[in-house]
């Protein structure tokens, strides 16, 4: 409660609700692509948890963030979130990949070496996992419609969003030096599942069936409104995470960070059926 948190937000429309949310905030307007908002976004600030969004061009948006720190001067640790396998150089990744010219595979480790090469107190925090709320956004509509779980199917780890968002505070307000550095992978340790055994999950806690369609085209036809090419972008996504199947581990680094376990996918599919469901 003695530290002063600023909030910034790349929308304007989000200033109210979040300041509804955190009344003790500052809440700014900042963008990565403005170099005035982000140094004010900065200024004096201690600690800073870095996010970006899908498609953000990360060389000039990093580049930007460390040019805003060294004006600021007052940093002592950055988290930085990211996702999927930053640790896989350029050279190693599928050309399908490679020809799709951005997503987290080609764009996350741009903006690794970017903080890297500055020297930077960061801390990384990769998330090797599937987010939860997935379900409750993109996959809740065939959901409350027709009670199915359309996907494309593949065997990941599994996260709660507030549980990351934990960690990286955790990280922030922890004293220990030995973070700064780091690359930490975090998942659940708990779940590692594919579809339609979330599926069969889902079935068994809302007690009622939950169908599973993993097809090509259940997947083209329930999500056509993002357009073909943003389409076939995430079905090339899909199948580069389908190649990572060997290598994901659940592991044990969210839950000694937040000294409990984190949220299981059981657990949470219980506090959000009325919500995804409708009822």
């Amino acid at each position: 409660p003695d530290i002063h948190l600023r909030i910034s937000t790349s929308k304007k429309e989000r200033v109210k609700p979040l300041r509804d949310r955190f009344p003790h905030a500052e809440i700014v307007v900042s963008d990565y692509m403005d170099q005035a908002s982000l140094e004010a976004a900065c200024d004096g600030m201690e600690g800073i948890f870095c996010l970006t969004t899908g498609g953000t061009d990360e060389k000039v948006a990093m580049e930007n963030l460390v040019e805003a720190i060294d004006q600021s001067g007052s940093l002592i640790h950055l988290v930085r979130q990211l996702g999927l396998t930053p640790e896989v150089p350029y050279s190693r990744l599928p050309d399908d990949i490679k020809e799709l010219g951005r997503g987290l595979p080609i764009d996350h480790p741009i903006a690794r070496n970017i903080l890297d090469e500055a020297g930077l107190p960061v801390t990384f925090l990769n998330t090797g996992a599937t987010f939860m709320n997935n379900f409750s956004n993109w996959m809740a509509p065939a959901l409350r419609r027709e009670r199915k779980l359309i996907w494309m199917e593949r065997r990941v780890p599994i996260i709660d969003t507030d549980d990351v968002g934990e960690i990286g505070a955790r990280l922030l307000l922890s004293n220990d030096t030995r973070y700064l550095g780091k690359f930490l992978t975090v998942n659940n340790g708990q779940d590692f599942y594919n579809f339609e055994e979330i599926a069969a999950l889902m079935s068994e806690v809302w007690s009622e069936p939950i169908r599973f369609d993993g097809s090509a085209k259940g997947f083209m036809t329930e999500y056509a409104q993002m357009g073909d090419a943003r389409l076939s972008m995430l079905r090339k996504f899909f199948e580069y995470e389908r190649g990572l199947e060997p290598v994901w581990s659940l592991n044990t680094q969210a839950e000694m960070i937040l000294g409990r376990k984190p949220k299981s996918l059981r657990q949470w599919l219980i506090e959000n059926r009325s919500d995804i469901l409708g009822q």
